[in-house]
């Protein structure tokens, strides 16, 4: 499977673009603003979703690895599929998104075309609880231990938003998840005090 692609944008259409790299023509879809902000003769770096059906190859491109993510979070909802998805991450910013999911608010996915009011409610309540944030770089998603050392943390009498506060400042180089449960347990005790 293709997950990045470099190159130099060769043409335009109104859904994405042709990235040349190394002699080849690579079809991608992108998001709107994405897609708004690249001229021909650019130079880009897309990280890639591939879809493949028995029909069709098809190539998705964004900018950064979060927004990848959450596209590919946005695929484990059933009745979602990649078109919709993109049209999804098109019509608002990607944390604005979260954080409506985050608020159990279907609103904002309801009024993306192709998102009826009973998928964006199903979407709501799927992803409610695999988004949190970690770290300096920003967002975590499902596939993530962020689920996992909520849970942990949270058994242990600890308050989701002192939690949350705390894995935001949560040292990059810390990888493994029982040292970041550790890290934020002696994190939120120096907060107890």
């Amino acid at each position: 499977m293709i997950g990045y692609l470099n190159g130099e944008v060769k043409s335009k259409s109104e859904t994405g673009i042709i990235l040349l790299t190394g002699g080849v023509g690579y079809d991608v879809f992108l998001p709107t603003s994405l897609n708004a902000s690249l001229t021909e003769s650019e130079e880009t770096e897309l990280f890639i979703y591939t879809h493949v059906r028995e029909d069709a190859f098809s190539l998705f491109g964004f900018a950064t690895r979060d927004d990848l993510e959450f596209f590919k979070l946005l695929l484990s909802v059933s009745g979602i599929g990649p078109k919709v998805a993109l049209a999804i991450i098109s019509s608002s910013p990607t944390e604005k998104l979260m954080e409506s999911i985050s608020r159990g608010d279907p609103t904002l996915l309801s009024t993306v075309s192709g998102v009826g009011k009973k998928t964006a409610e199903k979407a709501v309540v799927e992803l409610k609880g695999k988004l949190g944030y970690i770290g300096s770089s920003g967002t975590i998603f499902a596939g993530t231990d962020t689920e996992e050392i909520y849970e942990a943390l949270l058994g242990l009498g600890f308050k989701k938003e002192e939690v949350a506060d705390c894995m935001k400042k949560l040292p990059d180089d810390i990888t493994e998840t029982d040292d970041k449960i550790k890290e934020l347990i002696k994190m939120l005790g120096r907060n107890t005090r």
